[in-house]
């Protein structure tokens, strides 16, 4: 039916070029007219089919439209409707072949779509709906999209930090049973609707939906931070950080100013990554948002530690920790209490940092945090290879790798193995440390943190210069600088030691 009509005009206007055609065709807002040629039209044919469905089929076409040009799970024909079951509408939808069945995803969901001229006529159909009908399916969609992020978070590792707490969008849930298959697999979830989470974000901008904006683009941080979605990340975070700034929204503001800020810091944008943080900082500052105060203050510290400002770092970090403790948040006390001390570390006060390190697995391991337990390990092993106790240093770095690799964590296994190889390389083991060190940089290329990844070749070369190996050492050497200098600091002699989740 589509082909139809356009080779009949090519045919009557042999002077056009395809490329007159295609650019007639290109604008949505005249396809429809442009497919139609005497009594046959794409649009009437729909139309047709319209006429022979029941009212809530026509209506649950109609706002499907708005959704885009996404392939969608089932379910939202529910929320578009306003009903608890709504599978009877689509199987009517997908008999009169007005919405195709395209694949079942990883974790068993049917997937769906509309052809795109059957899009363009649903839209069309929609027009006559009042606004705030339409306005309110909307809505009614993005809510259950934020709660089904919330709880997919809520069983991600390391889940809580970078994810704010609940503003004041509406969250709409699913029946307990269809939420409790699609959370089987929470990764698998969150991969399967990858395209949608940035979708909504954009749906809720484009209906002035601030609030739902930033919730969803904040909401899906912890999936990108576990995945390493930098991309993503950042698209979601600036279109809604737009939105809220627009509408004033400081909280929502300060939210993704502080996810963008730890975005620059995995990227080696400190002076962006500064900005950012800063801004965060004064907003959480002025609307009593003390958590994101802590939160801001802490990757503040994580910056000045990078640019070896120490004495900036400690004083940020104390700051931080203030606040925490003040709010009774276990979590963070948790990653303070390790920032603390790996600061002690810094200084060469060991018992002090002995004491905070023992102070965050305490912390992390009366709220379950397994993830937070794994990184403080990691960072432990720092205090006892400083000690002389590289076998103890190496008990913590492996029983952290187990925790990270089932959790399917790559950067934060990447940042131990990276530690595993200092160890080794203290105690001039080549053999043991280049195939960690290796792993660890081949884990640092794949997700773009070019500074982590320079450390690793420099160590290698250095090992290998130890070794008598000197055409490796310079190849390896040469790998590190040049790195280095991508990002603007071939002075670095050392990788310092990033946290791999805020």
């Amino acid at each position: 039916m589509a082909i139809r009509p356009p080779r009949a005009k090519l045919m009557g206007r042999p002077a056009w070029s395809l490329r007159v055609l295609r650019e007639r065709i290109e604008d949505e807002s005249r396809r429809l007219a442009e497919l139609r040629i005497g009594d046959l039209s794409v649009r009437a044919s729909v139309e047709l089919s319209l006429r022979l469905l029941p009212a809530d089929a026509v209506r649950a076409l109609s706002l499907l439209g708005l959704l885009g040009a996404y392939t969608l799970p089932g379910w939202v024909v529910g929320p578009l409707l306003d009903r608890s079951d709504a599978e009877e509408v689509l199987d009517t939808l997908v008999d009169a072949s007005l919405v195709r069945l395209t694949a079942t995803d990883a974790i068993g969901q049917p997937r769906y779509r509309l052809h795109d001229l059957i899009r363009t006529c649903a839209v069309e159909s929609a027009a006559p709906l009042p606004t705030a009908d339409k306005r309110d399916a909307i809505i009614r969609v993005l809510s259950v999209w934020l709660d089904l992020i919330g709880r997919g978070t809520d069983r991600l590792p390391a889940a809580g930090l970078l994810a704010a707490p609940p503003g004041a969008a509406p969250r709409r849930s699913l029946p307990d049973a269809v939420v409790d298959r699609l959370m089987t697999d929470p990764v698998g979830w969150f991969d399967a609707e990858r395209d949608n989470l940035l979708g909504a974000v954009k749906m809720a901008v484009d209906w002035g939906l601030d609030e739902l904006a930033w919730e969803l683009a904040a909401g899906a941080a912890t999936y990108y931070d576990h995945r390493c979605l930098y991309q993503d990340w950042q698209h979601g975070h600036r279109l809604a950080l737009d939105a809220a700034q627009a509408a004033g929204n400081v909280r929502g503001a300060s939210v993704l100013l502080r996810g963008l800020g730890q975005l620059h810091i995995y990227q080696d944008e400190f002076d962006r990554a500064t900005r950012a943080l800063e801004s965060s900082l004064g907003l959480c500052r002025g609307g009593g948002d003390k958590r994101g105060e802590a939160l801001s203050l802490t990757m503040l510290g994580t910056v000045s530690r990078v640019q070896d400002r120490d004495d900036e770092a400690l004083e940020r970090v104390e700051q931080a920790l203030s606040v925490a403790v003040g709010e009774g948040d276990r979590h963070i006390e948790a990653q303070l209490s390790c920032s603390m001390a790996v600061m002690k570390l810094m200084q060469g006060k060991l018992d002090e940092a002995e004491f905070w390190f023992d102070g965050a697995l305490s912390h992390a391991r009366a709220v379950g945090d397994g993830h937070r337990v794994a990184v403080v390990l990691r960072r432990f092993s720092r205090l006892h290879d400083r000690r002389g106790d590289p076998d103890e240093a190496l008990r913590c770095l492996w029983q952290a790798l187990v925790t990270f690799e089932k959790l399917a964590d790559e950067r934060c296994a990447a940042y131990t193995l990276l530690e595993v190889g200092r160890v080794y390389a203290g105690q001039h083991d080549r053999d043991r440390a280049s195939p960690a060190l290796e792993r660890a940089a081949d884990l640092f290329h794949r997700h773009g943190d070019r500074q982590d990844e320079a450390s690793c070749w420099q160590l290698i070369g250095d090992l290998d210069a130890a070794a008598g190996v000197h055409h490796l050492a310079h190849q390896h050497r040469g790998r590190a600088q040049r790195l280095w200098q991508a990002i603007g600091d071939m002075n670095q002699t050392k990788s310092p030691a990033r946290p791999s989740s805020p």
